[in-house]
């Protein structure tokens, strides 16, 4: 459990309660600081008794806001990284178990103040950023007793492999994460079999991802190798003649063999599956859910075709690389190895002056390079069977002003991936309100308003002292829905409610113009820097 909240505070926020919209609500409040800090929604559906005549709270939903610049991308589909500010409700996006969740609420605020950027070890490609409130899905390496100092050059802590991997990740706060700390990585494990999609099929996919390309409207498929490369040439040639029953043909260009047959349909069945255009390659649904092995065996002639292998030193392992034009492959190429438990880098190249693999020349402007070792004598990634942990290599710190986004899923565990990396909703924001709830609902109106910030604090328990303002915005936020409703109905309102009113007004207007005073303060601090 998380150190820094009480038991209380982390069960509200893993599994709140009433999260999300109402339709139709009887009242609405709204409490929170837009520019810079945390914001929530809350909504009231009220009943009259009958016999007593009182106002109860029949029903109570809340929301909180987001926290991921626009451009940041987040896991979709079976493995699509799409950048957040294109996201919308009725999207398929993963969770932290790896499953599939529908979106069914999206939320945009704006914002003024620091962006984390956290960079991991290996594959700083799926570094990623948030605001520091994010809470990420985490192992610190502090918690571990086995830590010790790696040597008298590395701060780093040293740690005992098992220990770690029977350690339960922890959601933190992005701003209590620290370098060393361990990131959580979560693949796709669903499985699903495809009879079409056999073994030759795949090794002939692999040679297309790396070789292929159609022509002739359409109805020519083409592979185009160095006339070197005796083996790949006789294997292809097997491989064509296995799968489609249709003799290839080729011919001969200085360096290069052109090995092609006529056919608009397995044409149209490769680009199906694969899609056309070095650029814009990418894998169909069907072969990212097939079982590893079946994925392996394309991989495999991947690697022949824009591929190699090296090693550093004579006693190293070797370590694998496939080159591609596309950003898309490269990230579905990632997900599928992490599915076998390997754990692969990104790396892109600016392509100039053309990039050389086995001797042949690659036309791209920029590539991008997935490395791999089957084999590891010294590891910085351990895998615990679920899941990848990836140490930080470095955060980032950069002043940002402009929108923010977040979004809700459906389901429990309410969570999802950026660039793999498992995060959530802000803790306390979201433990204050789900606590709120837990309290109000069945209570009249006369008593909801009498409960108060210390009250939600007592019940939560241990809560960070610079975040006992959340406690505040959640009384708030219902004090808004109260005198929200009572407007709606021509009620006679209370004057300390009136009085909370203006005083929640007055206090986001005050607010705002001392945090711009700051952020400017802020601004010029990161810009020194």
């Amino acid at each position: 459990m998380n150190e820094m909240y009480s038991k209380e505070v982390m069960q509200h926020f893993l599994h709140p309660k009433s999260m999300g919209r109402m339709k139709n609500p009887s009242g609405t409040g709204n409490a929170g600081n837009m520019i810079c800090g945390d914001v929530m929604e809350l909504f009231i559906k009220v009943k009259e008794n009958k016999k007593t005549g009182k106002r109860i709270i029949s029903d109570i939903k809340f929301q909180t806001f987001g926290c991921l610049p626009p451009d940041e991308k987040v896991l979709i589909n079976e493995g699509d990284w799409e950048q957040i500010i294109n996201v919308s409700n009725g999207n398929i996006a993963l969770n932290s178990s790896g499953e599939k969740t529908n979106i069914i609420e999206t939320y945009v605020r704006n914002y003024r103040g620091e962006l984390l950027t956290f960079v991991p070890f290996v594959s700083p490609f799926n570094s990623f950023s948030v605001t520091p409130e994010h809470p990420i899905l985490c192992i610190k390496r502090t918690s571990l007793k086995s830590k010790r100092k790696s040597s008298s050059k590395c701060d780093w802590l040293r740690i005992n492999e098992m220990e770690l991997l029977s350690k339960e990740p922890d959601f933190i706060e992005a701003k209590y994460i620290e370098v060393g700390d361990y990131l959580v990585f979560v693949p796709n494990l669903k499985i699903k079999y495809c009879r079409i999609l056999t073994e030759d099929i795949m090794k002939l996919l692999g040679y297309y991802l790396s070789e292929g390309y159609v022509t002739a409207n359409n109805s020519v498929l083409t592979f185009a190798l160095n006339k070197n490369e005796v083996e790949n040439i006789d294997e292809l040639k097997y491989l064509i003649f296995k799968t489609t029953k249709k003799k290839p043909k080729f011919r001969i260009r200085r360096n290069v063999i052109e090995i092609y047959i006529c056919s608009r349909k397995w044409a149209s069945f490769f680009i199906s599956k694969c899609g056309k255009l070095a650029r814009y390659k990418k894998l169909s649904k069907d072969i990212l859910l097939l079982p590893f092995e079946k994925q392996w065996k394309m991989i495999e002639t991947h690697i022949k075709g824009d591929g190699n292998s090296c090693k550093r030193r004579e006693k190293d392992s070797s370590t694998y690389r496939i080159a591609t034009a596309s950003e898309n492959l490269a990230i579905q190429l990632q997900e599928i190895l992490a599915r076998g438990k390997i754990f692969s880098s990104i790396t892109t190249v600016n392509n100039k002056n053309r990039n050389f693999i086995e001797g042949r020349k690659i036309n791209a402007k920029e590539l991008y390079i997935i490395s791999f070792k089957l084999e590891k004598k010294h590891k910085f990634v351990h895998y615990n069977k679920k899941c990848f942990l990836v140490p930080i290599k470095k955060i980032d710190k950069k002043y940002y002003e402009g929108k923010v986004y977040n979004f809700h899923v459906k389901g429990k565990p309410e969570s999802y991936l950026i660039k793999g990396f498992a995060t959530h909703n802000c803790v306390v924001a979201i433990a204050n309100s789900s606590m709120i709830t837990t309290m109000v609902k069945g209570k009249s109106l006369e008593e909801a308003l009498e409960i108060t910030k210390n009250d939600v604090v007592k019940k939560l328990g241990e809560v960070p002292p610079i975040k006992i303002h959340c406690s505040v915005l959640a009384i708030d936020a219902l004090d808004e829905a109260i005198y929200d409703y009572m407007v709606k109905n021509n009620l006679p309102i209370p004057e300390n409610l009136k009085v909370i009113h203006e005083r929640i007004l007055k206090g986001i207007e005050h607010l705002e113009e001392r945090h711009r005073e700051y952020f400017e303060l802020e601004k010029e601090v990161f810009q020194k820097k």
